[in-house]
């Protein structure tokens, strides 16, 4: 019976890896777009007037204003990144997708379960926590309308992969006890 409580619990813990990975995947992917099309050289770089024609407007069902705010929050990025931090995100989005998939490949393992997953799982875990606590100190030294937009997200996701670094190493530590 124990044995099955153990098993439920770690199907259960891969599941929320898969969920949580999904969503962090898709955050990881928007950084990567945001860094590569929000660049210097850009019409919002360059100071451009916001092109917010009429036709395109309606057809996506936006005001005037809220065209133009779109237009600021990409001033606010520029501006407020310093000439380090795009090529930095730019990688580290690159690393977060890669080892986002890493967990999600292992969360399969861990329902199957697979002896080296668990192990597999911590290591994975562990990995993205780093790349939380990278981009936090990165956000942590830009300008401040830019820290504003990245840290409590970056709190959120350090908060997850801690609780779930901690539940995986329970799990491993309470199978070498039941071993």
């Amino acid at each position: 019976m124990k044995n099955e409580i153990a098993k439920a619990n770690v199907s259960w813990l891969a599941v929320m890896i898969m969920l949580f990975g999904l969503l962090l995947l898709a955050s990881h992917s928007n950084e990567l777009l945001k860094q590569t099309v929000i660049g210097p050289g850009s019409s919002a770089d360059l100071g451009m007037a916001a092109d917010c024609r009429a036709d395109e407007l309606e057809e996506e069902q936006l005001s005037l204003e809220e065209c133009q705010l779109m237009v600021s929050n990409v001033r606010i990025i520029l501006s407020s990144s310093p000439r380090w931090y795009r090529s930095y995100q730019l990688t580290l989005s690159s690393l977060g997708v890669a080892a986002t998939l890493f967990s999600l490949v292992i969360a399969f393992g861990l329902i199957n379960r697979q002896s080296p997953a668990l192990r597999l799982a911590i290591l994975s875990t562990a990995l993205l926590l780093i790349i939380d606590v990278a981009g936090f100190v990165a956000a942590v030294n830009t300008g401040p309308l830019l820290r504003a937009q990245y840290l409590w997200s970056l709190l959120l996701w350090i908060c997850i992969h801690l609780c779930m670094l901690v539940a995986v190493i329970r799990f491993g530590q309470q199978g070498d006890m039941d071993s």
